[in-house]
């Protein structure tokens, strides 16, 4: 019988993180990972994280020298959609590393703290004692069905959430499974520019209308042109063909190669805790709302998962669900309300057609730094805040520059976060009080919908979703 005090589904960045984290204390580490070594994390090569995101992470950031490290560049623009407006983009630098490799060196480092990792072992189902409590977990090797304990088990395995999705409905974690219209499909086009004077790094930046981008892509190749999108990779692509090329007039370009991953856009999971379970990373939708990217950014959470089931696990205390809520408060706490409620007002800034959204940037209106383009530190927007939003708009309106439909998605949008950042002020402190506040909760987000509501009609009829 194999006994662990954590086994972890899943061994990608969340995965290895916390599985570093938790053997470097001392505990017994258990990572299960589906697939073989050397197809962990296979979807795209390169991928950035901030510099300053690895720093307070303890991530750590390889030498010029390491191949594993490509390039680091600094914070890029948010553009308008014809590309004739920017707003410059954060200090922090940002570090582009091949992923797969990234990933198996933070297995590695696991590994040294004493975790022991199997490859090519699915996780198949939970284990529960008499009285219906996870106990451990059921996963197959090549040498068939196993069976290994845990004071807990952590889902770290991505969109597919293997482990929280086999949960009952009388749990406190939400089972769903996420569809299409929960999902960012992302396109990757790695380019060289026919002209060779085209200085790529003037072009590196998010055009939020688009949800599209122009970043480094390493040796070889000038950028990588990304798009993402709901539904499907076919949606995707076709907002970046049919808007995107001929409306930003971006360098005329040859596709070198193309990379397809998905990363979740969904509300955060309303509780990550149960008796003996969490869920962390893309399996919890832990994502940044204005681009879905979720390496770093899920790791808020992970830092405060570490601190307290290690605190009860030394003091050897029941890993229950009441026990370990703090988790669940703490995080709405320092990320969760920021990331959820600018969901609403993006659904409204997206519906704003490309003329309004020039004339926008133009007189720094909504797509100002401070506003939009803080890129996911929160909105934190007071009343005179609002006012000049409301009165650069009302301006637009006089001028003939944007539509009164516009307005009204843009309003709902804003009233919708307030109610967003207000719902999650009152998480609740205590388990027992969970229960109403997800009515409320479930209540508001029905209300609010999803990004995929606010696809291009046109194209998806097109391509036939419905």
């Amino acid at each position: 019988m194999e006994k662990y005090d954590v086994l972890i589904v899943g061994a990608s960045t969340t995965g290895c993180w916390f599985a570093e984290k938790m053997a470097k204390q001392g505990f017994k580490v258990l990572v299960i990972e589906k697939e073989t070594p050397d197809n962990v994390s296979r979807s795209y090569d390169i991928f950035h994280m901030g510099e300053g995101e690895m720093k307070q992470f303890d991530l750590v950031i390889p030498e010029e020298t390491n191949p594993i490290r490509e390039f680091r560049f600094e914070s890029s623009s948010m553009f308008s959609p014809y590309g004739k407006y920017k707003i410059p983009g954060g200090v922090s630098p940002v570090i582009g590393l091949h992923k797969h490799d990234y990933i198996m060196f933070m297995a590695d480092l696991a590994k040294e703290q004493g975790a022991q990792i199997v490859y090519g072992a699915p996780f198949n189902d939970f284990i529960y004692d008499e009285n219906n409590k996870i106990i451990g977990a059921k996963y197959t090797t090549e040498d068939g069905e196993k069976e290994a304990f845990a004071k807990i088990v952590a889902d770290c395995s991505g969109i597919p959430s293997v482990a929280r999705t086999k949960l009952p409905s009388s749990s406190v974690v939400e089972n769903f499974k996420l569809t299409p219209k929960d999902i960012l499909y992302v396109v990757l086009y790695y380019v060289t520019y026919k002209d060779k004077a085209v200085n790529a790094r003037d072009l590196d930046g998010f055009y939020m209308q688009y949800k599209s981008w122009s970043a480094p892509a390493g040796k070889g190749y000038d950028s990588i042109l990304g798009i993402g999108g709901s539904y499907s990779y076919e949606y995707a692509e076709e907002v970046f063909n049919t808007q995107f090329m001929k409306n930003a007039k971006h360098p005329e370009y040859t596709v070198q190669k193309i990379e397809k991953g998905r990363t979740p856009y969904h509300r955060s999971v309303y509780s990550f805790v149960d008796d003996g379970f969490i869920v962390m990373g893309d399996a919890a939708c832990l994502t940044k709302p204005t681009c879905g990217e979720g390496c770093t950014s899920s790791l808020v959470q992970g830092e405060i998962a570490v601190d307290v089931i290690s605190k009860l696990l030394k003091e050897e205390k029941p890993l229950t669900k009441e026990n370990m809520w703090s988790i669940n408060k703490r995080y709405m706490t320092a990320q969760g309300k920021d990331f959820d409620s600018m969901r609403p007002l993006l659904m409204g800034v997206v519906t704003i057609d490309f003329d309004e959204a020039e004339y926008l940037f133009a007189n720094d209106v909504l797509f100002s730094k401070k506003i939009l383009g803080g890129m996911d530190e929160g909105l934190n927007l007071g009343v005179k805040d609002i006012a000049e939003i409301i009165g650069g708009i009302i301006k637009g309106i006089a001028k003939g520059k944007i539509r009164i439909s516009t307005v009204k998605n843009l309003l709902k949008g804003l009233k919708q976060s307030g109610d967003v950042g207000k719902l999650y002020d009152n998480y609740p402190a205590e388990f027992k009080d969970f229960e109403s506040w997800k009515k409320r909760a479930d209540a508001l987000w029905n209300s609010i919908g999803s990004l995929a509501d606010t696809c291009d009609p046109e194209i998806l009829k097109k391509l036939n979703i419905k």
